[in-house]
């Protein structure tokens, strides 16, 4: 799942993901990432951080209070700001992804997430 409220940004990033083996469905903000996440399972979630109504690190805050396999379902956080790692790690972010993002970073991020064994969040 990609998580991106700018359209121009989301369509850039699926194509990416869609040419690198990484297909992902579209969320347009936080909360429609959860309600999609209470209904599908997901591998992985490549998430925004500054996004209208709940941002990035707030709706993945709720993500690892899911219920199922989305609580633990690997999550990178994308921003044009590293001062944010350590709000992203501190909510149960895997990864974190800096913006502007070329198309070899965005492989190497997602990568990462999908194969690693899935890490348990306590909640």
């Amino acid at each position: 799942m990609l998580v991106e409220d700018n359209v121009l940004v989301q369509q850039s990033l699926l194509h990416a993901l869609e040419l690198i083996g990484f297909p992902a469905r579209p969320a347009a903000d936080g909360e429609q990432a959860l309600a999609m996440l209470t209904e599908t399972p997901y591998r992985f979630v490549l998430m925004d951080v500054q996004m209208p109504g709940i941002s990035g690190i707030e709706a993945l805050v709720k993500i690892r209070q899911l219920e199922g396999p989305n609580g633990d379902v690997p999550v990178a956080i994308m921003s044009g700001n590293d001062s944010e790692v350590v709000a992203a790690k501190a909510a149960g972010a895997d990864g974190f992804v800096i913006k502007p993002i070329s198309v070899a970073e965005l492989g190497k991020a997602v990568q990462q997430l999908v194969t690693r064994p899935r890490q348990s969040h306590a909640k």
